[in-house]
């Protein structure tokens, strides 16, 4: 592919800093912490730049949610795929989902900004690609493999996250576990259950 030069290049890289810039502030400080203003400064541009590149801020925050999904999509579909067992590949997607810190699904929830109905669906939309059909899949293949039980593995993927949620934004992991001991507890809770 021939390498871009002049502006097209500029503004590729231009464009790229002002979505790391926003992502960096939205996840220290949420939607409401970082102004445009504070992107274009934490970007080095100028706030009219921001507008070139995105039509307002909930058309930025759209790019930075599926472009953070995206960059995080191909190391979790990496991580389903380790492991012989369906328990070993799920410890190791959660394991990513909690290691990686992908502020994407953390931007979704949180909101903060309204979006139009083709904003909307496009995040939703990267989200189900890159986050939670990789997940499901490897419910799907677990289940028709005889080592997981019948189940809806959409309900189950939707669980898991919720369970692995609120470790994907924090350092301190509980009683100063790993991302990889974390996501093996989880999977022994979820897959071994907690009776006796």
């Amino acid at each position: 592919m021939p390498r871009m030069t002049g502006r097209r290049a500029e503004s590729g890289s231009t464009r790229e800093r002002v979505l790391k810039a926003a992502d960096r502030l939205w996840s220290e400080r949420g939607m409401r912490g970082a102004s445009l203003e504070d992107i274009a400064q934490e970007a080095a541009v100028t706030k009219p730049t921001v507008y070139y590149y995105f039509a307002d801020k909930s058309a930025l925050y759209t790019a930075v949610v599926c472009s953070a999904l995206e960059a995080h999509g191909a190391g979790l579909r990496t991580a389903t795929r380790r492991g012989a067992r369906a328990r070993d590949r799920l410890a190791s997607a959660l394991a990513f989902l909690v290691a990686a810190r992908c502020s994407g699904p953390r931007l979704m929830r949180d909101g903060g900004v309204a979006l139009t109905l083709d904003q909307n669906s496009q995040a939703r939309s990267a989200f189900f690609r890159h986050f939670f059909s990789p997940v499901q899949q490897l419910l799907d293949e677990g289940v028709r493999a005889g080592e997981l039980r019948q189940m809806d593995t959409a309900f189950a993927t939707q669980a898991l996250f919720n369970l692995v949620d609120p470790w994907t934004s924090r350092d301190a992991l509980p009683g100063g576990r790993d991302a990889q001991q974390l996501a093996n507890d989880i999977v022994a809770v979820v897959v071994d259950g907690i009776g006796v």
